[in-house]
């Protein structure tokens, strides 16, 4: 069954941390990964955001550093409550953000944010990932790049939805147990020793190392 595109963009220190101990990225990636970012983000036409990592780094998703006539839109997932609206994602984009929330928290999130997001409500207590790929391809989206928190990545990737990952590594050693890595669930992936993930492009600028792989079509892994 066909489905959008669908990439995964993340940067990690050497010792395969995604976020600082107080669980922000600020200040562990450089110019030239932003710049690399926003030339992954012009190539996409949705872009995929979490609720954690808009309320702990509020990051800017507008283009800043290419040209480009147009960017990908906003796509935000709420599972549960909502989110300040003095987020960036309301205020800079050029198109209104799409924000999937369920019915649960469908009442709360449209009284704070039906002024800045366009809201689709689902059913059942979670947003499930191959459901919300449908709903982005009947709006006419076919390449979503996801820059999401270790769990929503996870929902992804467990479900065999990412077609592309593209790793920043960054040179700095953290340290401290228990800081999440790019993708982690409480069980480990089926056969995930058997997945075959190619390494299409490895590129060195000054001190970082921006890699992409590529899931191999393989009808024997799921």
């Amino acid at each position: 069954m066909s489905r959008p595109f669908l990439a995964v963009n993340m940067a990690m220190t050497l010792d395969g941390k995604v976020c600082r101990p107080d669980g922000k990225w600020y200040g562990l990636s450089s110019r030239n990964d932003k710049r690399r970012m926003d030339q992954i983000r012009s190539e996409a036409d949705a872009l995929i955001l979490g609720k954690n990592s808009l309320l702990n780094d509020d990051p800017v998703t507008h283009l800043r550093y290419v040209e480009s006539e147009k960017e990908p839109r906003a796509i935000i997932l709420l599972r549960t409550g909502t989110l300040p609206s003095d987020r960036k994602v309301f205020h800079f984009s050029k198109v209104k953000p799409l924000l999937f929330c369920t019915f649960k928290n469908e009442s709360q999130v449209r009284s704070e944010l039906s002024e800045f997001a366009e809201i689709i409500p689902l059913q059942g207590e979670d947003l499930d990932p191959e459901i919300i790929l449908k709903e982005l391809e009947t709006r006419g989206h076919s390449k979503i790049l996801l820059e999401g928190g270790p769990r929503l990545n996870d929902s992804f990737f467990r479900q065999g939805l990412v077609d592309r990952l593209y790793l920043t590594i960054v040179p700095f050693f953290i340290g401290q147990v228990g800081l999440p890595s790019i993708t982690g669930g409480e069980s480990a992936y089926f056969n995930f020793d058997k997945a075959d993930w190619k390494l299409v492009s490895s590129e060195q600028i000054e001190q970082e190392v921006f890699l992409i792989y590529d899931k191999q079509k393989n009808p024997e892994v799921q």
